[in-house]
């Protein structure tokens, strides 16, 4: 029913978190897909021992000449993703063993419904390794939500780390957004997704958080990087919203912050917003400026 995508570069020492969690399923009707990006460590070693001596499950490996970066390898991955649903298990997650069980449950009942190919996602909650919950709830349980209730309607998606199954049918077909000069934040792939199909969001806890001090959130970042991101970020969620939207929606008008005050740091003329988007960007910036620069230099927010 599922198949289990890792992408990992160089990460043989956590990347045994996956495979004993997998090990613990109650349910195994899942196939594990690992996608090695170029890695120079023992991945590649370790995984085809556990190829040899796993009898409950299918592990597929494969490894890429080149060093790609994660949304790429994520991408390639999905095409050998061959079960009607799909989750990306990071190469340090660990998830609760109960976990498939649960997902098969949902998605059983998802199908029974009217209009069930609407739904093309569930989202599950995300855990520390102290078991608090990181960010915060769905409004709701069993929030069957889509774009403009979920990000329009509230400024914004929930807070926090949230954890994802697929159709892979949608996966296929709305591959992640990349760049070979940035990493673009997994939300805007999820948004043009959501524009589509809705989201099932259920508070319910499956994935636990660990921190690794080689994973990316610990990594020290330039401050070109990190504004190359939120440059790309932004310019992907603003290139086809009409000039109008950006002015009426707060989301929006945020965004269309993000993407000028980056600007000042970084540019691509390839991809940039046109005249018109440009010239209404550079005004909600202009406007909400004042107001930014008072919390951040007198409110410390």
């Amino acid at each position: 029913m599922f198949s289990i995508l890792t992408p990992t570069h160089n990460r043989a020492d956590v990347i045994e978190r996956v495979y004993k969690s997998l090990k613990n399923q109650t349910y195994k009707g899942f196939e594990w897909i690992i996608i090695d990006d170029a890695s120079k460590d023992n991945t590649e070693e370790i995984v085809k021992a556990w190829q040899i001596t796993e009898k409950e499950f299918n592990i597929r490996y494969y490894k890429l000449p080149h060093n790609l970066g994660k949304a790429a390898v994520v991408n390639f991955g999905i095409d050998k993703c061959s079960r009607p649903f799909t989750i990306i298990a990071d190469d340090d997650d660990t998830f609760s063993s109960n976990t498939l069980e649960d997902l098969k449950l949902i998605w059983d009942t998802i199908d029974k419904t009217e209009n069930s190919l609407q739904i093309g996602a569930v989202w599950t909650l995300v855990q520390d390794e102290q078991g608090k919950i990181i960010g915060e709830k769905f409004p709701s349980n069993f929030w069957q939500v889509n774009f403009k209730q979920r990000v329009l309607e509230r400024n914004g998606p929930p807070k926090g780390e949230k954890w994802h199954s697929w159709r892979t049918a949608v996966l296929k077909k709305y591959k992640k957004f990349t760049n070979p000069n940035s990493r673009v934040d997994p939300s805007v792939s999820w948004n043009r997704i959501n524009k589509h199909y809705d989201f099932l969001c259920v508070n319910i806890v499956h994935r636990t958080y660990c921190i690794s001090e080689d994973g990316y959130i610990q990594q020290k970042k330039s401050r070109l990087k990190v504004e190359k991101r939120h440059y790309y970020s932004s310019f992907l969620e603003l290139k086809h919203i009409s000039p109008f939207t950006i002015i009426k929606e707060p989301y929006y008008r945020n965004t269309a912050f993000s993407y000028i005050k980056s600007s000042y740091f970084y540019y691509d003329k390839e991809n940039s917003l046109d005249t018109k988007r440009f010239i209404t960007c550079l005004l909600t910036f202009l406007i909400l400026l004042p107001s930014r620069a008072f919390k951040r230099f007198f409110l410390k927010v």
